[in-house]
């Protein structure tokens, strides 16, 4: 069969994401398959991109065989979807559980950049799939560059919500949120291309206080002028 057909029919990914009627239907053994082959999946587009990682390798490393891939999601696209799904989640989790835990508003922000943090040190091929893929499908696949970008808004909701919650009122925290996501990039970036290298404290410490700065100026912008007295004749 080949890779992303199932007899001679693309299927859709939505077919096979996340949350569908047949997820849900599992047994236990058939979550277990599913789990096998998400995680190898996640393991190999990191390392070799999405082009480069073949069903044959995709099941071999899951310890399964090609028709419970297809079973399961339909298609090798459909994998796909699945795997940026599960990435989306595990990285807009990490900012939700900081974000809502209990403490003062910038505590929890600062707990929420912990949690990028956390992600770029203990995981950082969750964000470099994302890259890996943005950068090898996304401009001739609709269906994975729709996949991305409902990741993209997922992780920008959550943030905008930490930058909500850490300063009530701020000015345009649409835009502060795409900045945090490019300091995070830029973090990870140095991490793969110097891992021992790479100081993450000094690093995620400059980008606090950059975002701290940045949501300070736009709430002094807010603030109504001073009053000034007029000069006696």
């Amino acid at each position: 069969m080949p890779e992303g057909r199932e007899a001679g029919r693309r299927v859709r990914p939505e077919a096979a994401s996340a949350g569908s009627g047949r997820e849900r239907g599992l047994t236990a053994q058939g979550a277990s398959s599913r789990e096998r082959i998400l995680e190898a999946a996640v393991d190999l587009i990191a390392e070799r991109g999405y082009s480069a990682t073949s069903v044959d390798a995709l099941c071999r490393r899951a310890g399964i065989v090609k028709t419970a891939l297809y079973w399961h999601f339909g298609s090798k696209e459909g994998l796909l979807a699945a795997v940026i799904d599960r990435v989306a989640a595990a990285w807009v989790d990490e900012i939700q559980k900081s974000v809502y835990q209990v403490g003062e508003p910038l505590e929890r922000f600062s707990r929420a950049l912990e949690g990028m943090r956390e992600i770029v040190e203990q995981r950082p091929q969750l964000l470099r799939l994302l890259l890996t893929v943005l950068l090898e499908r996304a401009e001739g696949d609709d269906e994975t560059r729709a996949a991305l970008h409902r990741a993209f808004l997922h992780a920008r909701k959550a943030i905008i919500d930490g930058i909500v919650d850490a300063a009530p009122g701020v000015r345009d925290p649409d835009l502060i949120a795409p900045t945090i996501v490019s300091l995070v990039q830029g973090a990870l970036l140095l991490r793969l291309a110097d891992p021992e290298g790479a100081d993450l404290d000094r690093l995620f410490a400059d980008l606090r206080h950059t975002v701290i700065l940045v949501m300070a100026d736009r709430l002094r912008a807010l603030a109504p002028p001073a009053a000034t007295e007029t000069p006696r004749a």
